[in-house]
């Protein structure tokens, strides 16, 4: 079986990464053939340093030429890397106590990408890539072969419910995901791939780089804090280098829709998508009507509805499980309760599905439930751990993910664990988070609820001075006319900037912000109309 770095060398040499550290200086390039070369010389460098195959090594994978070199390097001496997240502020440093964890459960003796005094603070030795890039190297000798059942890397779970599980990415489950992906999007010869998603996430790593590794289609990377600061240059960069892919969390299409109705600038009359096939929609539960204004705001710039491409992975899968065909618009089901869920289509070759109520019997179609899959790439295992049985006794693996299907297309309502009861229905956390972050001064992701007994809590990080009186019945009014349900007043509370715990994904990690409300460790911002009193919850005895 080929490997990525045998395809390096097969692709075209005009062909390869551009990658900008912001988007007002022209790009660093190197082509696919001087990428092979480039982790030619890590894996020589590397060797003389004392790594071999089966040594394990965290790798923090940075945004940058030599992170994505250090780690073709790394996998072809039959190392181990365990893709971890990264700090997205220069200078912010890594989690330390995270990484800790991760080397000591993992019996980790390298690193690479870190600091020198984090790595000693963490006992492992710290690799340092040496010597000159020559473009002339042409091979490495005996860099490991592509078998099948070789593990290549392990990323990691999303954590949004508990700490981060091991997912061990087999050599065969790269390559069966890999073309799986591009079959989806339809990649074709001369493609241009565009990508702010951080590489150490499976959407990234897998949907963003490798696939276009493998294709041999040029990839223009960007680091994710430039798309935060800026979505509306990271939209004229996919017009500017005419790109035909990109991918996006639900959270990226939010966020650049604020931004489109707030600005008027010239150069957006000169934007042209046209040649933007294929926009995967990912991550996170999608509202629908906000996707749409968005497609619909670009369309006179040549964004077709057909190019957005609502989709489901995870990565005990490798990366996708389902993805709306490329022909469809995309496809929401309205419920009985008014309620709009997005379909993330049918399930693709290879899996199977089934959705299951909490006495493990099967729902039927429209019931919503727990979805199960098993088949294709599911990994079948976590990494090293012999606490968890991955599959049930009917051979499934249970997502912790709430859904149903219809005539065969998934549709996703958000996590077993961030159900809300009220008024005898069952709603979802990220069901009243869309509903504030429609408002203009709420931003995308900077909403949290979670219920403490029968309170249903919204939290709202804004800037002090948008905590304006009137505006916490703002967002008790975009609930109940979405969701028809009424949130105490003093339950809906403005807090300051940095407390929303999220995964490596970008996950809310609701329950860890929920007991930090029951320990009073949030700090709230005071407005003219409310004073937020401190209550002593663990007396109380509530739960969350």
């Amino acid at each position: 079986m080929r490997t990525v770095m045998d395809l390096l060398d097969q692709h075209d040499p005009r062909r390869g990464l551009f990658l900008y550290s912001s988007l007002i200086e022209s790009p660093e390039f190197l082509s696919y053939r001087d990428l092979r070369a480039r982790a030619c010389v890590a894996v020589a460098s590397y060797r003389a340093q004392g790594l071999a195959p089966g040594d394990r090594v965290i790798f923090p994978f940075h945004t940058s030429l030599d992170a994505i070199a250090s780690f073709l390097a790394i996998v072809s001496i039959g190392a181990l890397p365990f893709s971890v997240k990264t700090a997205l502020k220069p200078g912010a440093g890594v989690d330390l106590a995270f990484l800790e964890v991760i080397a000591r459960r993992y019996r980790a003796t390298y690193a690479a990408g870190l600091g020198a005094d984090d790595a000693r603070a963490l006992a492992l030795r710290l690799l340092v890539r040496g010597g000159a890039v020559d473009g002339a190297v042409d091979r490495a000798p005996g860099l490991r072969p592509g078998n099948e059942s070789d593990l290549l890397f392990v990323q990691f779970s999303s954590g949004s419910t508990s700490f981060p599980k091991g997912v061990p990415v087999t050599h065969g489950g790269l390559m069966q995901q890999l073309a799986i992906l591009t079959t989806v999007d339809d990649r074709r010869e001369g493609d241009v791939y565009a990508s702010w998603l951080p590489l150490y996430h499976d959407m990234g790593l897998i949907a963003g780089m490798l696939t276009s590794l493998y294709a041999g289609n040029d990839l223009h990377l960007m680091p994710p804090l430039e798309f935060v600061r800026d979505p509306m240059a990271w939209l004229g960069l996919l017009s500017r280098v005419e790109a035909t892919h990109t991918i996006t969390p639900y959270f990226g299409i939010n966020h650049c829709t604020k931004q489109l109705v707030l600005d008027d600038a010239p150069e957006i009359q000169k934007w042209d998508f046209r040649k933007l096939r294929s926009w995967f929609v990912g991550s996170d539960p999608t509202d629908y009507d906000v996707m749409m204004a968005f497609q619909k705001l670009l369309e006179p710039r040549g964004l077709r509805a057909e190019t957005l491409l609502p989709c489901y992975g995870m990565a005990e899968a490798v990366l996708m499980v389902s993805g709306i065909d490329r022909a469809e618009r995309p496809k929401v089901h309205v419920r009985e309760d008014g309620r709009k869920f997005v379909s993330v289509g049918r399930l693709v070759p290879g899996f199977e599905a089934r959705i299951t109520r909490e006495d493990g019997t099967i729902c039927k179609d429209g019931e919503l439930g727990e979805i199960e899959l098993r088949g294709a790439t599911m990994v079948g295992r976590y990494f090293e751990d012999s606490t968890v049985d991955f599959f049930n006794e009917g051979g499934y693996f249970q997502t912790g993910d709430l859904g149903y299907l219809i005539s065969g297309e998934i549709y996703i309502a958000g996590r077993i664990g961030d159900r809300i009861k009220v008024n005898g229905q069952t709603l979802v956390s990220n069901e009243f988070e869309l509903a504030v972050e429609a408002l203009a001064f709420v931003r995308a992701g900077k909403s949290v609820v979670f219920q403490i007994e029968d309170r249903i809590m919204l939290l709202v990080e804004v800037p002090p001075e948008e905590a304006k009186a009137g505006r916490r019945r703002e967002l008790i009014e975009a609930i109940v006319a979405q969701l028809g349900v009424k949130l105490r007043l003093a339950d809906v509370l403005f807090i300051r900037s940095g407390q929303l715990k999220k995964t490596s994904s970008g996950k809310l990690r609701r329950r860890v912000i929920a007991e930090a409300y029951l320990r009073n460790e949030i700090r709230f911002i005071e407005t003219s109309d409310f004073e937020p009193k401190r209550t002593d919850h663990r007396k109380e005895g509530a739960n969350v």
